[in-house]
């Protein structure tokens, strides 16, 4: 959740509106490496957020209980998307039940509910304690491809593997529930088959997913380029807004092609990212539990920090990568002290945290 940071940060080049809320007209287009960075990071972060999502829905289930684990993801998911949405809400002067940058915590919720109803079946608690073969998750991994380019028709045309955010709790797109859920899904698969770490783990794994990775995002880029290039529309991201994937007349093939690479891109990635963090993950390290500690709270917090100090660098003066680097860094110390100030230890992290968790507990309540 910390990568919401390096996105947010240059907000303001790439959502203009967001500038023009501080006085900014005509700002300056982003830059290519924005670009860049946006599509090698939105290419496999919400995917990967739903996988371990549902990887540690059942550990927590296995842990405490399916009654315990929707309780719990009930106040910290779903009480907490309705509050901190309620506020920025409230905030922006405009009280309109928009769900801002928590869009992500709503349809995670969607999934919990569904995945607590279907552990009530022996059925369904069979399928997902099932061990899987390399060969089966070689199935796996092509069904998420299909998957893929089926969330797309589900919205009614074929287009570019992109979906927008919802704005509203009624504004859901089914298209990325549809993407998202195999996800969380093949998470929730994965407690089941952890001996699958043990591979991701060795070197000559970590190497060739790594080099794939790479050779693959590239033939991306190369294909999305030639894709807008062959487009009937004009293609100035910066002028028309993401909105020109909603409008543009693309090449049938090309689109399929590049829909089913940006896919197995997706794919190469999170197992590459799992592979090269499992021995980190497995360290145990102090740091690395201080940094799960804030992802979840510090995605909450950081955005209006994030912009507001971005906005005002760019008054400044200051240039993109500039902007960029120091709005990441102030951004996440302010966003660090609002958390220890306001949530940390108050009833908030009651919320954020979990009560068992909360530095902040009444007495009477531990027994």
């Amino acid at each position: 959740m910390l990568l919401g940071l390096a996105v947010h940060a240059p907000l303001i080049f790439y959502f203009p509106e967001a500038a023009s809320e501080f006085g900014i007209e005509n700002i300056e287009p982003a830059e290519n490496w924005i670009w860049l960075m946006l599509d090698f990071i939105t290419i496999w972060r919400m995917p990967i957020f739903f996988l371990l999502s549902g990887f540690f829905s059942v550990l927590l289930i296995n842990k405490i209980g399916l009654k315990s684990y929707t309780l719990d993801r009930f106040i910290r998911i779903g009480l907490t998307c309705l509050l901190f949405s309620a506020l920025f809400d409230i905030l922006d002067g405009n009280f309109d039940l928009t769900l801002n940058h928590l869009w992500f915590l709503y349809y995670l919720f969607i999934f919990i509910i569904g995945l607590s109803f279907l552990h009530l079946f022996s059925g369904f608690k069979r399928i997902i304690s099932k061990k899987f073969t390399i060969r089966g998750w070689m199935v796996i991994l092509l069904l998420l491809i299909m998957i893929g380019q089926l969330s797309i028709l589900i919205n009614g045309s074929l287009s570019p593997l992109l979906f927008y955010p919802p704005e509203t709790y009624l504004d859901i797109n089914f298209g990325a529930l549809v993407y998202y859920l195999p996800f969380y899904l093949v998470g929730t698969l994965l407690y089941s088959n952890q001996q699958l770490f043990h591979v991701l783990d060795k070197r000559k794994f970590v190497i060739v997913t790594g080099l794939l990775s790479v050779f693959f995002f590239s033939l991306f880029l190369y294909l999305n380029n030639l894709m807008h290039e062959t487009t009937k529309h004009d293609l100035d991201l910066i002028q028309n807004g993401g909105a020109i994937f909603k409008h543009a007349e693309f090449n049938t093939i090309l689109i399929i092609l590049n829909n089913a690479l940006k896919q197995i891109n997706t794919i190469t990635w999170i197992i590459f990212l799992i592979s090269i963090s499992t021995r980190y993950i497995r360290s145990n390290h102090s740091s690395l539990k201080w940094f799960v500690e804030l992802s979840y709270p510090v995605y909450i917090l950081h955005l209006a920090p994030v912009t507001i100090i971005s906005a005002e660098l760019y008054i400044l003066g200051l240039n993109q990568i500039s902007i960029f680097i120091l709005s990441m860094f102030i951004g996440f110390l302010i966003t660090v002290i609002l958390y220890y100030t306001t949530i940390k230890f108050t009833p908030i992290s009651w919320l954020v945290n979990g009560y068992r968790k909360s530095f902040f507990k009444i007495r009477h309540l531990n027994g």
